[in-house]
């Protein structure tokens, strides 16, 4: 079991992450992401920028809203994961209500089709996607039913294990009243990990047969991502290995592409390939695979990856 913390710029302030490493945490969270932006406190770059620079695997975590809808929210946190390097941890959705009950929360009826829209667009930007919930509320919804492949569960429960009805669950959140050295706040969440699920540092195994359209799971390793969505594998076949991230405007690559290496913009030329023309697209000298997003008219964008022939 690993010690784990989640952190809030409002209301931890972490002054040594060496500390906080030395006192045995293994893994944080940080809230990165509120409904459809970031906190009001602003957003999380120098929480997630300390823990990577103590070697601490780090995550993010949103917030929910009532609105927007759950895509645009999963979106949201996706986004700042991404900009921030947040990868060493499953991308999680805090499904608690908003503590003013002025604010607008999502029905008990609609909470779980609620979440379990936000996982499966989670999954499909590329991250294995996680929950975070209290022990009445995972007994009344059972995330481990859901149906949303690999979903990591985060059940609080202070002072005893998640209720077996709770169903399963990777972490277990035992008190908010926490202290670590290096950490200036009136308490700490303490979680301990009773797998490694949340952990995105290993491929997901999956079959040699690469023909068809299908999907191909990746760990991140530093900044790769580990997750793609192929929509198109013709002639081709995906390669486990470094992925290039791309923004692209149809279903392949164009010239105008920005092209992301592991993260940071690479250089490299793209050529233009008709997307009705099927053509095989030749992944340059010196690369392993490539990726890129693209954006529909409507809600809805995907990744793809290809590899050499």
């Amino acid at each position: 079991m690993a010690l784990g913390i989640d952190v809030y710029r409002a209301y931890q302030d972490v002054t040594d992450w060496q500390a906080v490493k030395a006192h045995g945490v293994g893994w944080c969270y940080v809230k990165l992401t509120d409904g459809g932006g970031v906190p009001p406190v602003g957003p999380g770059d120098a929480l997630v920028a300390g823990a990577r620079s103590a070697g601490i695997p780090v995550g993010g975590y949103h917030f929910v809203r009532a609105s927007p809808g759950p895509e645009r929210q999963a979106e949201v946190l996706v986004g700042e994961v991404r900009r921030l390097g947040a990868t060493g941890l499953a991308p999680m959705l805090d499904l608690e209500d908003h503590p003013d009950p002025d604010v607008p929360r999502i029905p008990m009826a609609e909470k779980k089709a609620f979440a379990t829209r936000f996982c499966e667009r989670v999954r499909e930007l590329g991250f294995r996607p996680g929950v975070y919930l209290n022990d009445d509320l995972a007994r009344h919804l059972r995330p481990d039913q859901w149906g949303v492949p690999g979903l990591v569960i985060w059940i609080a429960r202070y002072g005893a294990r998640p209720h077996a009805d709770a169903g399963r669950y990777d972490l277990h959140q035992y008190t908010d009243g926490g202290h670590v050295p290096g950490i200036a706040a009136k308490s700490v969440d303490l979680t301990e990990s009773f797998s490694d699920n949340h952990f995105l540092t290993e491929p997901i195994e999956e079959d040699d047969d690469m023909a068809g359209p299908q999907d191909h799971e990746y760990a991140p390793s530093d900044e790769k991502q580990y997750h793609h969505r192929t929509i198109e594998t013709r002639s081709i076949s995906a390669v486990v290995g470094d992925v290039w991230f791309a923004i692209s405007a149809g279903y392949q690559p164009m010239t105008d592409t920005i092209v992301f290496f592991n993260g940071k913009q690479a250089p490299i030329e793209i050529p233009s390939i008709d997307p009705d023309t099927r053509m095989v697209w030749q992944v340059p000298d010196g690369c392993e695979s490539i990726s890129w997003e693209y954006y529909c008219k409507g809600p809805s964008s995907s990744a793809v990856i290809y590899g050499k022939r």
